[in-house]
């Protein structure tokens, strides 16, 4: 996601937006690994029919910490499997980070060595693609057999929360307004020298968490999955931190959540529908925050905000002349839940790197 490097790059970030997406030397690797991404999508369509044909129905839905796509019975010898792919491909990621923090120190964004590790992240992020849709299909079951959903969900979660403290000292918490104590400059350094560790196991665990099957739910994510690991691949690059681009990988969410959401409601009855939480608390993120590192005029902003707001009376309106979604809900102020939860997480990220910095501070003293 959007960082200025986990390294010392050599980058003038007044400059950085002006420099043309294509003459970046890895925008060849970007547009092929987006191809790759929208195809790794479809093979997953099209190969629905047989795994429908070699595993017997799963377990019905019982509610929203339940996760439907695992096999009725867990088989041990499955699971090592499964775990053992998903510790290669960590292992394989974590590695070749480290390989990078030791040798591209003092780089300029775009040194040509570099390329050689997008080029590396980008085999990985292929190879073991195509073995997680080869397990699928042999074995089906991803981690979800051994772990609670809650522990994928959290990842993201985490992840999105620390990227808020990131990138507070460039667009602001809320409305362009900085936090300027616990999420200081040198706070959201901490996170930036640390953070592609953190961020590559929530990406990498909750790829694993995941069957490769073909529900609109999973479809969705795994194309976001996709995203996400260009966005890990292209580190080092100009492309990394490109405005525009990080907004896309960064609101993408939006759209995965309520897909999510909707295709649960159609799925399995469920009552009442929570899409609109999930749609109203992202896009309140958009609003509230992401916008505002995009340097837009003053007009663009309340234009969206007021957007925003159309949407929240039209979602809430009585029939016919809304969607009528229960005034009660409203008053229950669903559309911040998820703000709230992201901006506490948060808070207390930056807490925790606080108190680390306060400690380390005493020793070198």
């Amino acid at each position: 996601m959007n960082s200025y490097m986990a390294m010392e790059t050599k980058v003038n970030t007044a400059e950085l937006d002006k420099l043309s997406f294509r003459k970046s030397p890895a925008f060849k690797i970007w547009v092929g690994l987006l191809i790759f991404s929208l195809i790794e999508v479809i093979l997953i369509f099209l190969l629905e029919p047989l795994l429908r044909t070699n595993f017997p129905p799963l377990n019905p839905d019982t509610g929203p910490e339940d996760y439907y796509w695992t096999l009725n019975t867990r088989d041990a010898l499955i699971m090592v499997i499964t775990w053992t792919f998903y510790g290669a491909h960590q292992a394989s990621v974590w590695i070749l980070i480290y390989w990078a923090h030791m040798n591209y120190r003092n780089k300029t964004l775009d040194d040509k060595k570099i390329l050689k590790y997008v080029g590396s992240m980008a085999g990985i992020m292929i190879s073991f693609t195509l073995l997680h849709l080869l397990q699928t299909h042999v074995w089906y079951d991803g981690l979800a057999q051994d772990v609670p959903i809650l522990t994928s969900q959290g990842s993201v979660i985490v992840m999105l929360s620390i990227l808020l403290v990131m990138q507070n000292p460039k667009r602001g918490l809320f409305f362009g307004k900085k936090e300027k104590k616990l999420m200081r400059p040198e706070v959201a350094k901490t996170f930036m020298t640390s953070h592609q560790i953190i961020f590559s196991w929530a990406l990498v665990y909750t790829f694993w968490f995941h069957p490769m099957d073909s529900s609109p739910a999973l479809l969705s994510g795994f194309f976001f999955m996709g995203l996400l690991f260009i966005q890990m691949t292209l580190a080092y690059t100009r492309i990394h931190l490109n405005k525009w681009w990080v907004l896309i990988v960064e609101s993408y969410v939006t759209l995965h959540a309520t897909i999510v959401a909707i295709a649960q409601w159609l799925d399995f009855n469920g009552d009442p529908p929570m899409w609109p939480m999930f749609l109203l608390g992202f896009l309140a993120m958009l609003v509230f925050t992401y916008i505002h590192g995009l340097g837009l005029r003053n007009w663009v902003r309340w234009f969206i905000l007021a957007t925003y707001v159309l949407l929240l009376v039209f979602i809430y309106l009585p029939l016919p002349f809304g969607f009528g979604r229960e005034l009660t809900y409203l008053l229950r102020l669903e559309f911040l839940w998820i703000p709230i939860i992201l901006y506490l997480i948060a808070f207390i990220a930056a807490a925790l790197a606080h108190i680390y910095l306060i400690i380390k501070n005493k020793r070198i003293n």
